[in-house]
């Protein structure tokens, strides 16, 4: 599902198994399939027990009401963190397309909002590239994708050779 809505709603790809033995449209493999389930079997039998423990033993420490207080502000928290890496995505994407002119479904739009972010607003944009540069970009999402309208996904940090020794990058052979 998080293949499909990065697919449909920022028109790009964050992983693509289409090289795998027995994938579906590049979401999803079997060979990844089986590792992901035994990992959550790990997880289940192993850490499951272990997360309760220290869930009992962190109950018996703060009343109930503190834990619900710290809770909310850790939902809080990861929503907050949700909502600007996806601003920071998207802004990163906008400048790869149209610093490079690929041609992408609904290139106009793509173009107004790369007029608003980066030309418009100069403390926006200042604040941008302070925060999500290029390098912290590549760096967090190597294997970012953009979608050009010709169906090509093309890894968005080839569009800046100057950082690329700066990555570690592994490969499978």
């Amino acid at each position: 599902m998080v293949s499909l809505i990065g697919d449909k709603v920022f028109n790009t790809s964050w992983w693509d198994y289409s090289g795998e033995f027995l994938n579906l449209n590049g979401r999803i493999s079997l060979i990844y399939s089986l590792i992901w389930g035994l990992l959550a079997l790990y997880l289940i039998k192993v850490a499951n027990p272990q997360i309760d423990r220290f869930i009992n033993w962190i109950k018996g420490k703060f009343n109930i009401k503190t834990l619900k207080t710290l809770l909310i502000i850790c939902i809080v928290g990861l929503f907050i963190d949700f909502l600007l890496s996806t601003f920071a995505l998207d802004a990163y994407l906008t400048r790869v397309i149209v610093e490079n002119n690929l041609d992408v479904k609904n290139k106009e739009q793509v173009i107004e909002k790369y007029d608003y972010l980066y030309n418009k607003n100069e403390t926006l944009s200042n604040i941008i590239y302070t925060l999500w540069g290029n390098e912290v970009m590549v760096k967090t999402y190597p294997n970012v994708t953009v979608r050009t309208t010709s169906g090509e996904n093309l890894l968005a940090k080839y569009y800046f050779p100057d950082i690329l020794p700066y990555i570690y990058k592994f490969e499978r052979n």
